[in-house]
């Protein structure tokens, strides 16, 4: 139960008007597969050597948000899916949270031996983000350094005949532009939501970066059929909260969206609360506000570290940064980033410079809100 300063708190966020805020798990690092933008065992740490946050943790962490009216979860990694405990780790969030909340998880489908789709949503899982940048095993393999797309489209089959909500991640690279464009066209005959995601100028993709960037504006030229007579869809409705436009093309099933963090992204409407697998929370990419939630939960205080968390979501509206352009997305890497101590606000994240890899965005930031 929360105290009345912390009500206080909860009611002058709600009086906003912006988006509740909700939780997102970065559950590991470990991945059984490598991604050539993502490459996470070329970190010199890979793994995480400090402990990582527990399944009563997750617990702990879940009914002190339940409490400020938090209804989502979602974990990613690494594969998250990796975790022996991951049963455990999603009906613990699926108890805290209570009825009604949203659970996801992003992964790349193929389970692990004893691991099924029907376990997940039977712990408590709502919803399934799966990672699918190309139909064809072999083009696949040199994208994901491994794994199959059809056992991650047979993950995709179980989910949706368990009423799970699916979207699915793809990767736009110009090698490999008609595989995302296949991708897509998934959604021509399943109620999914794809989701076509620029390539972003960090970590392992900067090698990768000025051949293979393709902005949405293209792609959307280039789709311009599909799109003609499209209709929207609205992001409740796909269980989406953040930025962007999803489009339903005449007669299909599902719908195709961006996610543009190198030409369009705004922070407007961003209400994620990221924790890392060590149990640092971060509410803003570009505040230093982190707060180690271990602490807090030896001393029974998540309250005060919840109650810090929406103060620093508040505190963006005098961010000179705040509705600015990013392209950084550390969800992986946080624990391995030295952060700035002492330092209520970061220095605007600097811009992309050039016209090519910084096109014109199709869309506007009110349009996006």
């Amino acid at each position: 139960m929360l105290t009345a300063p912390h009500r206080d708190l909860a009611a002058e966020f709600a009086k906003t008007g912006r988006n509740h805020p909700y939780l997102t798990f970065t559950l590991n690092s470990l991945c059984n597969l490598d991604c050539v933008f993502c490459k996470p065992r070329c970190m010199p740490d890979y793994g995480h050597k400090d402990r990582p946050l527990t399944a009563s943790d997750y617990a702990a962490i879940a009914a002190e948000a339940g409490a400020w009216m938090i209804k989502k979860a979602h974990c990613s990694g690494g594969e998250p899916t990796l975790r022996a405990d991951i049963l455990d780790v999603i009906a613990s969030l699926a108890d805290g949270l209570g009825p009604d909340a949203a659970i996801g998880m992003t992964s790349h489908g193929n389970l692990r031996r004893g691991l099924s789709v029907e376990k997940l949503h039977s712990a408590g899982l709502t919803y399934l983000n799966l990672s699918l940048h190309s139909l064809d095993p072999d083009r696949s393999a040199d994208i994901m350094g491994g794994g199959d797309p059809l056992v991650t489209q047979r993950t995709l089959d179980a989910a949706l005949a368990l009423g799970l909500r699916v979207k699915i991640n793809c990767v736009l690279q110009r090698t490999y532009l008609e595989d995302a464009f296949a991708v897509a066209e998934l959604a021509r005959h399943l109620p999914v939501a794809v989701r076509l995601i620029e390539l972003q100028n960090i970590g392992p993709a900067q090698a990768l970066f000025d051949t293979e960037f393709v902005s949405e504006a293209e792609v959307s030229d280039r789709l311009h059929e599909w799109f003609a007579n499209a209709g929207e869809v609205r992001r409740d409705e796909l269980g989406v909260r953040s930025p962007g436009q999803y489009l339903r093309p005449d007669g299909w099933a599902g719908s195709i969206g961006f996610i543009s963090n190198s030409s369009c992204a705004t922070c407007s409407d961003a209400n994620r609360i990221k924790i890392t697998p060590t149990g640092v929370a971060r509410p803003c990419i570009l505040h230093n506000r982190d707060i180690p939630l271990k602490p807090h939960l030896a001393e029974a205080t998540l309250g005060d570290a919840f109650a810090h968390l929406f103060q620093a979501m508040l505190d963006r509206n005098t961010n000179d940064a705040w509705q600015g352009f990013h392209y950084v997305d550390y969800d992986l890497r946080w624990d391995r980033m030295e952060r700035p101590q002492g330092t209520p606000v970061l220095p605007v994240l600097p811009l992309l410079s050039t016209d090519t890899a910084r096109p014109a965005c199709t869309r506007s930031s009110a349009e996006e809100r």
